[in-house]
């Protein structure tokens, strides 16, 4: 490892030394296997070839993702996104079309299809996954095509909470006017196949705007750069920022969320941060029922809400119950 970075240095090239770097310190803290459908993975009448990683060791329920690769390409081409978040504790599961050549409809497809396999593995009892998953809240993503599907499939499922769309292409960007998920959308700056100034950009802006959405578009970047998380640092940690705010409901690294990176050519946000008060889970700033009811929800699917912790102890049950009404009643 030590002499391919002295390589590195003696070939004077400072993007791959940069690419290097991040592939040594950018993974999380997790060790990461895979699930395969000769492992008993689902094998989905709308998609070929799936594959899930998943951390070990960390404690459920875990957020999940299913990701889709862009026209006549292979999973090899995002797959990089697997371990990087799988290691930071989110699972990810890959799906292709059964055509390579299908368009992002048939992408939307996959992912929806892909959904329902990976949501199976928290009831299959000899999966690593076994009740372990958090199977309410759950995002998509895709590059080029897939990043088009992403959006189409995000549109026809409310278990979709966040979009990652990377370089994404719609034959009819008119479809990104129904985008109605918390989104995000990565670009390279001289993207050549999905020029942005007739996709990213567009879908961005067709987005309504009480939808929160944000635009990194990458300096220097092509229509590639987006494949990989160890192709630009806070490409990954915003994918990891944006999947935290809106399925684990964690706004923690919201301020990094929205804060412009130094090489980005482009970005626009129109995301806000708005700080936690205890017990108002649903931020009206006011504590009434619907906060009880969100609270309860929270505790019958086993999730974690930092609002809902009351008594700062890191779990959320009865007893934050009972304060919360307390507060009410007050």
């Amino acid at each position: 490892m030590i002499r391919l970075f002295r390589r590195l240095l003696n070939m004077k090239n400072f993007s791959v030394i940069i690419i290097f770097i991040n592939l040594l310190f950018s993974d999380g803290p997790f060790t990461v296997e895979t699930i395969t459908e000769q492992d008993g993975l689902r094998n989905g009448p709308e998609y070929s070839g799936g594959i899930a990683y998943y951390p070990i060791d960390a404690d459920g329920p875990l957020p999940i993702i299913v990701m889709v690769p862009g026209f006549v390409s292979p999973i090899s081409s995002i797959e990089d996104w697997g371990p990087y978040l799988a290691s930071h504790g989110v699972v990810t599961m890959f799906v292709n079309v059964n055509n390579i050549f299908d368009d992002p409809y048939e992408r939307a497809d996959a992912l929806l299809d892909g959904l329902i396999s990976l949501k199976l593995e928290n009831d299959r009892i000899n999966s690593p996954l076994f009740n372990m998953l958090n199977i309410n809240d759950v995002a998509v993503g895709g590059w080029s095509m897939g990043g088009g599907g992403a959006q189409l499939a995000a549109q026809q499922d409310t278990s979709i909470k966040t979009v990652v769309a990377l370089s994404a292409w719609l034959q009819n960007s008119n479809d990104s006017y129904n985008n109605n998920t918390p989104i995000i959308f990565f670009s390279g700056q001289f993207d050549n196949v999905a020029s942005n100034n007739f996709h990213t950009n567009v879908f961005y802006n067709n987005t309504p705007n009480d939808i929160d959405k944000l635009l990194f578009e990458i300096t220097w970047g092509n229509h590639n750069t987006v494949c990989s998380p160890y192709n630009n640092e806070e490409m990954g940690l915003k994918t990891l920022y944006m999947i935290e705010k809106y399925i684990l409901n964690d706004a923690t690294n919201c301020e990094l969320l929205i804060e412009s990176p130094a090489d980005a050519s482009d970005f626009s946000t129109n995301i806000e941060c708005i700080p936690d008060l205890p017990g108002d889970l649903n931020q009206d700033f006011l504590f009434n029922i619907q906060d009880i009811v969100l609270l309860v929800d929270i505790i019958l699917n086993n999730e974690f809400s930092e609002a809902g912790d009351l008594d700062y102890n890191g779990v959320v049950n009865i007893l934050d119950v009972i304060q919360l009404i307390s507060i009410i009643l007050d």
